[in-house]
């Protein structure tokens, strides 16, 4: 169910979406005929606390000025954050465990990525991610995320973006940081789960003398 929406005043330029494009090249679209920046608006069209996640479709209808459902039908992906199904937070949420709001990033992906991409066994992503052993194995069963390992691989980092990432990590930014740098200046859209799985593991490739 979608929480209330605050009273959002219309932006003053108006821009029409284009058919097909997706939720986040439109709001990029919409900030700079608005002379705001792309990651501003993204991060107040979401609202908290999940600021880099994905935008309110009621949100962007109020300040562009269209309807729900003329952004539903002309987005791409307005049904579903980035072409895959994201893990649902109030499931996590409901838990009130203290590692959602440390990482404020999709922790169900995070740990999907080491046990399907990494194969770690649970005890360790437990370890890892600072969370019980019980709310791994929750995440990981497919009746409560379903086909989230396989959709989420379509939405990997491309090997142009990984290395500016890279580039990016060696400056000492931040994942937040990144994330904001990629969409303001790169016009890349990508989630902070991947960019703190790029983030930990070009840090072990840096310390651990296995992999040097």
């Amino acid at each position: 169910m979608t929480p209330p929406q605050p009273n959002i005043a219309k932006l003053p330029v108006n821009v029409r979406p284009q058919l097909g494009e997706t939720i986040d090249s439109y709001i990029r679209r919409l900030a700079r005929a608005n002379h705001l920046k792309p990651s501003y608006l993204h991060c107040f069209l979401c609202g908290p606390p999940f600021w880099q996640g994905k935008p309110h479709i009621e949100r962007l209808a109020a300040v562009s000025g269209r309807s729900a459902e003329v952004l539903q039908n002309a987005l791409s992906d307005a049904t579903s954050p980035r072409d895959r199904v994201k893990p649902n937070p109030g499931s996590l949420r409901h838990h009130r465990h203290e590692a959602l709001n440390r990482h404020g990033a999709d922790l169900a992906v995070l740990i999907q990525h080491d046990a399907l991409d990494a194969s770690m066994p649970i005890r360790v992503i437990s370890e890892e991610w600072e969370v019980p052993k019980w709310l791994v194995r929750r995440v990981l069963t497919p009746s409560i995320f379903p086909e989230l390992s396989t959709r989420r691989r379509r939405n990997a980092l491309d090997t142009e973006t990984k290395k500016l990432v890279t580039d990016l990590i060696a400056k000492g930014m931040g994942a937040t940081e990144i994330w904001t740098e990629l969409m303001d200046t790169h016009s890349v859209s990508t989630s902070l789960a991947l960019l703190l799985i790029q983030i930990r593991d070009t840090t072990r490739q840096h310390t651990d003398p296995q992999t040097s």
